[in-house]
């Protein structure tokens, strides 16, 4: 009988894994990081050590313009990726032609379509002390975020993430 036992404790001590799955918070710096537009589209991404949140937008959705309206963009995994490295990444690592090959990317998920998933944009005028006119301020919701991976998904009501600033 204490063989049974022992041999039921040692499967279950070996059938419990965790997967070593961590979810991801989203405890991003503050700053909105912009790469200067290339092939009509803005690279936007927000670091946090060895984690970065980057999106993908074009010059038709971030203008140079105050929004009637806020611009509505359907996510996917071209536009919204999120992605997890083996070091430390640096600004200079998302605005290469050729990304660099360290650090390591160690977990991509991607932004999942559907008819809710969406990018908000609102956009209006930056001004500075004296009033003038010096850019326009772009600030980016994401609206029933899905993220995908191999281990899984994520799904994200609304999230902020954050503005951004074009100069004139």
């Amino acid at each position: 009988m204490k063989k049974i036992l022992a041999l039921l404790f040692c499967i279950s001590l070996l059938s419990c894994d965790d997967g070593n799955f961590d979810v991801p918070a989203f405890n991003f710096a503050e700053t909105v990081y912009n790469c200067d537009v290339n092939n009509n589209s803005y690279t936007l991404y927000r670091l946090s050590d060895t984690e970065a949140l980057i999106v993908t937008l074009t010059t038709t959705q971030i203008q140079n313009q105050v929004s009637t309206s806020v611009i509505s963009t359907n996510i996917s995994a071209i536009n919204v990726i999120y992605r997890t490295f083996n070091d430390t990444v640096s600004q200079s690592y998302f605005c290469e032609n050729i990304p660099p090959v360290s650090p390591t990317v160690l977990s991509n998920w991607t932004g999942t379509p559907g008819n809710s998933n969406k990018i908000l944009i609102e956009t209006v005028e930056e001004l500075d002390a004296s009033n003038i006119l010096i850019g326009y301020r772009h600030t980016i919701t994401f609206q029933n975020l899905t993220l995908e991976s191999d281990n899984g998904s994520l799904t994200y009501s609304e999230t902020d993430f954050g503005s951004f600033v074009t100069d004139l």
